[in-house]
């Protein structure tokens, strides 16, 4: 009784260690201007306000190149890892060209190779710049106006990014309004697992490790296994052999008593 008494000591110790993970440990703050980031720095406010008015918001966790669907709108936001360089804003811009729409938000936005590029006049609107570029239309600003401290103290430049987006008609004409993570550093596949919350793959996991000291623990209650003895395999003529030994110790019993 004492050991399967101490046999559930370390899935419950598990269990504990990844519930303090997920909820003392997670500040929630994430990358800054993530979408996923929910601290002062992060920009799930823009993303979760989107999806709640009913725009086909997601998260991307692939470059943007010049094959990509142009039905889509791509929003990246402080750029990092990779940081978009001459060359990688020559192809943002011949995807625009081609029809795409790319809303491109950096902390300082006149300076970057995007700007450089176009090195056209854009339409001012509030503290954005609308620029025609092709078939196609490239939205400029400051990254750090729509982020999640800001827009809880001044909304109206989420509302210049859902009027950009009511322009395009994204909520009917669009397949998809994408927030770039990738380049955040986000590259995971875009498989079932990948898409999950840290939290339910954490817990995922020790489910996982649970099961496999569960089975390890069941496998061994009836003890230690018990040798396999094979049965002997008996011989075509064994009764005649047996036969014909009780007659000759028959006879040779009745030889003795005369």
């Amino acid at each position: 009784m004492r050991n399967k008494s101490w046999a559930w000591v370390l899935p419950a110790l598990i269990v504990v260690l990844a519930l303090f993970v997920a909820y003392f440990l997670d500040t929630g703050d994430g990358v800054s201007y993530s979408s996923s980031s929910t601290g002062e720095r992060g920009a799930s406010l823009l993303f979760d306000t989107l999806r709640h008015m009913n725009y086909p918001v997601r998260a991307s966790y692939r470059p943007l190149t010049r094959h990509t669907n142009t039905d889509y709108v791509y929003i990246i936001i402080q750029p990092r890892t990779p940081p978009i360089t001459l060359e990688p804003a020559k192809e943002l811009l011949e995807w625009v060209e081609n029809g795409g729409r790319l809303i491109f938000l950096c902390r300082r936005y006149s300076n970057t190779a995007i700007d450089e590029v176009l090195n056209t006049n854009g339409r001012n609107f509030g503290n954005f710049t609308l620029y025609r570029h092709g078939d196609g239309e490239v939205v400029t600003g400051s990254a750090s106006i729509i982020t999640n401290r800001i827009l809880m103290e001044n909304y109206s430049h989420g509302e210049a990014v859902q009027t950009t987006l009511e322009r395009w008609n994204a909520e009917r004409n669009i397949e998809g309004i994408y927030f770039a993570e990738y380049y955040h550093g986000f590259h995971t596949p875009q498989n079932f697992v990948g898409r999950l919350p840290l939290v339910i793959r954490l817990i995922l996991a020790q489910m996982v490790l649970i099961s496999i000291i569960m089975i390890w623990h069941l496998g061994k209650r009836f003890g230690n296994p018990i040798q396999y003895y094979e049965e002997v395999e008996r011989e075509e003529n064994e009764y005649v052999r047996a036969l014909a030994r009780l007659y000759m110790e028959t006879d040779r019993k009745r030889r003795r008593k005369k």
